[in-house]
């Protein structure tokens, strides 16, 4: 595969024991689909018909069960496929997001067994569940992340990416505010620390400088 954000690139052929090299557009790695133009297209369609799948699964046994039980299997068995591994690929374009969220949405008729078309019932739905959008959860999970990395709370050596803000006089909204690194193209500056650094930055006092992860996340509404 070669990766590259650029309309052409220069390829080249590699072997191994004789035999040439498959060229593929995509691949999975560690349960993530790389591909090789940088974008996210395979990832969201495979996150989202893998969790499509087991809800059409719960959808076929789970049917006479309570509203509960119906919550409980989506958030414990398909909401986890939608959300694996997405600090290092959530999706920015408008259409990956909708995508992700049409199985939530989907998963909200079902639970309330309500299939009504006026307009703002799913939002309503949504609501009366508690479900935040996966977009918002996602950015949570991002944020969190970044601050096990600033708490040295897993083994990523901070000082390589996490630079202080020092200027003086400089209007911030935390004393934790990291520089922002300059980007040139979308494919880094929706990457994660880029990305979470600027949503770190708009924090308060107050949920940056949390005691535990647990505080962290409430003071995020993020459970």
């Amino acid at each position: 595969m070669h990766i590259s954000s650029g309309r052409s690139t220069t390829h080249f052929n590699y072997k191994l024991g004789g035999q040439t090299l498959q060229t593929v557009h995509s691949y999975p790695y560690l349960g993530i689909h790389l591909q090789d133009n940088l974008k996210w297209d395979t990832q969201v369609a495979h996150a989202t018909t893998k969790a499509s799948r087991v809800l059409g699964l719960i959808k076929r046994n789970l049917s006479n069960c309570t509203e509960q039980l119906k919550a409980t299997a989506y958030t414990s068995l398909v909401r986890p496929h939608l959300e694996y591994a997405t600090p290092a690929w959530d999706p920015h374009l408008q259409k990956h997001c909708s995508q992700l969220e049409r199985v939530q949405r989907n998963a909200a008729r079902f639970v309330t067994h309500n299939y009504s078309k006026t307009e703002g019932t799913v939002t309503k739905l949504l609501h009366d569940l508690h479900w935040t959008s996966l977009q918002n959860r996602r950015s949570a999970s991002r944020l969190t992340l970044l601050y096990k990395i600033n708490q040295n709370l897993i083994d990523i050596p901070k000082e390589n990416f996490l630079k202080p803000v020092t200027l003086q006089g400089l209007r911030r909204m935390n004393t934790q505010n990291f520089q922002q690194p300059a980007c040139r193209i979308n494919a880094y500056k929706y990457s994660f620390f880029p990305r979470t650094i600027k949503e770190w930055n708009m924090l308060p006092e107050g949920t940056v400088n949390a005691s535990s992860i647990n505080s962290f996340k409430h003071n995020l509404h993020f459970d």
